[in-house]
């Protein structure tokens, strides 16, 4: 029993042992099991100076990661979790209340290192807030890091993978810092977007309003160097390869913002972007035969398009034939992407 106990404080449990875990635990005689296993992990922390901090904080995640992370995830575990969580919360409190002051200690000192990632797959999108009141809405592909508590009149250090819409909650103490690998943005606060997938060659950054400014670190939470600056209605575009930074003044920022709102915008753009961003939208893979179709360029608006919809309108308005390729099964069960071969269309498939 207490191995069980000790599983699931891991996060270790298959699904059969967390049905378990949660059977056993709806039963009274399991309180002082609990108690004990939880006592050792308090025991373990107060033995060593060293790992009061660390060992504490962590537990305390697990704790809080399993019972109320776990709800968002749309499975048979949402459901065993839901139903855990108020059996946990009877059994777990009156513990960390008899180490409430070794709690709080340590909690304040600590708690900002805790990381929190989010994840969004492709061909959906998803909007959160963070600790400090920021809301983030992130794009197909994301990955957003940030702290479960950001420490006062500290910077606000979060790092994004993808692409995320930032309205940054003001304060003038403590600068929001986004890391997006190849640049960073600095703000207090401000509204701005900012892409910078890791299989792209540019990475912007598009000020709506406030200001920013973009430049370095030369470690995470460390001097930040910096080597430009945004006014609204400008964007930044930083070419990975050779690290030039480029900033145009624009008269309408749509083209980089209406994602949020389920449009995509694709302005004089050549194919290889618009099928780059078909395989974020759709969760396809976009191959393209032939040279001749990276000459033509591409201005549209989709809202909530399907993939066969967006196709469609793709080669009435540019000379160019699609294929899909419907994907089959892997060896696990799952279906793998369906796979979209773009041509050049010929003159009778042009005058139809």
């Amino acid at each position: 029993m207490k191995k069980l106990l000790e599983k699931y404080i891991e996060g270790n449990c298959s699904e059969q042992e967390l049905k378990e875990a949660v059977e056993l635990l709806k039963e009274p005689f399991v309180k002082p099991e609990v108690r004990e296993v939880m006592q050792s992990r308090w025991t373990e922390c107060e033995n060593s100076k060293d790992v009061d901090l660390q060992k504490s904080e962590e537990i305390l995640h697990q704790i809080h990661h399993r019972i109320n992370l776990m709800e968002e995830q749309p499975s048979t575990l949402k459901r065993i979790y839901l139903g855990f969580s108020k059996v946990a919360a009877i059994l777990i409190i009156p513990l960390l209340i008899v180490a409430g002051a070794f709690i709080v200690r340590t909690i304040n000192a600590k708690k900002y290192l805790a990381q929190t990632t989010v994840s969004v797959p492709l061909g959906a999108t998803s909007q959160l807030q963070l600790p400090d009141g920021t809301k983030v809405w992130l794009n197909s592909g994301s990955t957003l890091t940030y702290p479960l508590s950001f420490r006062k009149h500290h910077t606000r250090l979060v790092e994004l993978h993808g692409e995320g819409y930032f309205k940054v909650a003001k304060d003038k103490t403590a600068p929001f810092i986004v890391d997006m690998a190849d640049m960073d943005v600095k703000v207090t606060g401000t509204v701005f977007n900012a892409r910078a997938y890791d299989d792209e060659a540019y990475a912007t950054v598009a000020l709506v309003e406030g200001s920013v400014d973009l430049g370095s670190q030369a470690d995470k939470g460390k001097e930040f160097t910096k080597y430009g600056s945004l006014i609204p209605y400008e964007v930044a575009f930083l070419n990975k390869r050779d690290n030039q930074l480029k900033i145009e003044a624009k008269s309408d920022l749509d083209k980089y913002t209406a994602w949020r709102e389920g449009r995509t915008v694709f302005d004089n753009d050549p194919i290889e972007i618009v099928a780059d961003k078909f395989e974020k939208l759709f969760n396809v893979k976009v191959k393209i035969e032939g040279k001749d179709l990276l000459q033509y360029r591409f201005t549209a608006t989709f809202v909530n398009e399907t993939l066969e919809r967006a196709l469609k309108i793709l080669s009435i308005s540019s000379p160019i034939r699609y294929k899909i390729i419907e994907g089959d099964k892997d060896s696990n069960g799952a279906f793998r992407q369906r796979t979209i071969i773009l041509s050049k269309a010929n003159h009778k498939e042009t005058e139809q």
